[in-house]
């Protein structure tokens, strides 16, 4: 691993985010002038809230990884090394030096020195992506995606997501240019509409500006913008459920409001997306749902629906007739 003594990390709130991000390039010697500037606009396109949640050190790394990945430029094992030191630098005091941090560090690094050169070029290029998402979970107990992990589960979810990252496009999720093909430069997306009301709810549920909260939603596809309308009409509903503090209290209040019992499984699964709402919110405006797998669904996002879906929070998918 890179020499040297582990500092304490620069905190989020000492440094504007392109300190941070400067920082870190510095750090790993990245003076490729194209390339910085593609991992800044990255960086920058992040909405504030994505910056709250995750902190700006991982949106650092998470932006070099990705622009390098968008690029096709890989690493050599060394400036590897130099990346995962340099990612671990961002995790929170309290955590850093801990055992299950040394774990997962150690672990990564003894698998760089005796895998990464005979990996294939296309799983290199996503390497820097992947140790991204094992630091996000070590310092925030989620990955980038918003997909809790626990420590005991980090060696499996670092292996398994050698395979799923292959099949990502690094660029998704940053600035929402992708919905714009096909169409003149100047010619504006026709902006969605929803009611001052169910607006003033998605701006309490999510914490970002209704400029913010526009942008976001104009780049959706219906059927998504009309799960996330559900959501805002059933605001106090959610605020009702995220206050319960048992799964007793959840069970009883979900209920009354439905008319009916729910299974001990369905009750979990209604938990679990109560828990996750702002996160599911967040990733829907941000298009950090990236299908896997050959049914084309992201497994995540499907879960977290079916909750709500549960809870009556928003309508089931229609099934297609004939």
């Amino acid at each position: 691993m890179a020499s040297g003594t582990h500092s304490s990390p620069i905190t989020d709130s000492d440094q504007p985010l392109e300190n941070i991000l400067s920082s870190c390039l510095d750090m790993l010697k990245i003076e490729d002038a194209d390339l910085r500037r593609k991992m800044a606009e990255f960086a920058q396109s992040v909405p504030a809230a994505t910056v709250g949640t995750h902190g700006k050190w991982i949106v650092s790394i998470k932006a070099i990884a990705d622009a390098f990945a968008s690029e096709n430029r890989m690493f050599t094992q060394s400036e590897l090394c130099d990346f995962l030191t340099v990612a671990v630098k961002g995790i929170d005091a309290k955590k850093a030096g801990t055992k299950p941090v040394n774990d997962a560090t150690f672990y990564i690094y003894m698998d760089i020195m005796q895998n990464y050169e005979a990996a294939s070029e296309k799983l290199k290029v996503h390497y820097p992506r992947i140790i991204t998402d094992v630091i996000s979970i070590l310092d925030k107990g989620v990955d980038t995606k918003g997909e809790a992990v626990g420590v005991y589960g980090i060696e499996r979810y670092y292996q398994k997501r050698k395979t799923t990252a292959l099949s990502e496009d690094p660029a998704a999720g940053y600035a929402a240019v992708p919905a714009f093909e096909g169409k003149q430069p100047h010619e504006p997306k026709t902006p969605v509409s929803l009611s001052d009301e169910l607006m003033e709810n998605l701006i309490g549920l999510t914490g970002r500006s209704r400029k913010d909260l526009e942008r976001s939603l104009a780049s959706l596809a219906a059927p998504d913008v009309k799960k996330i309308s559900d959501l805002s009409s059933n605001y106090k509903r959610l605020q009702k459920y995220r206050k319960t503090t048992t799964s007793a209290e959840l069970k009883k209040e979900v209920e009354k409001d439905l008319g009916r019992e729910l299974s001990d499984n369905q009750l979990q699964h209604a938990a679990n997306s109560i828990k996750k709402t702002k996160i599911y919110v967040e990733n829907l405006l941000d298009g950090k749902f990236v299908p896997h797998g050959t049914h084309g669904i992201n497994h995540v996002k499907h879960n977290l629906e079916y909750g709500f879906q549960l809870m009556g929070l928003i309508e089931p998918r229609k099934r297609k007739s004939g």
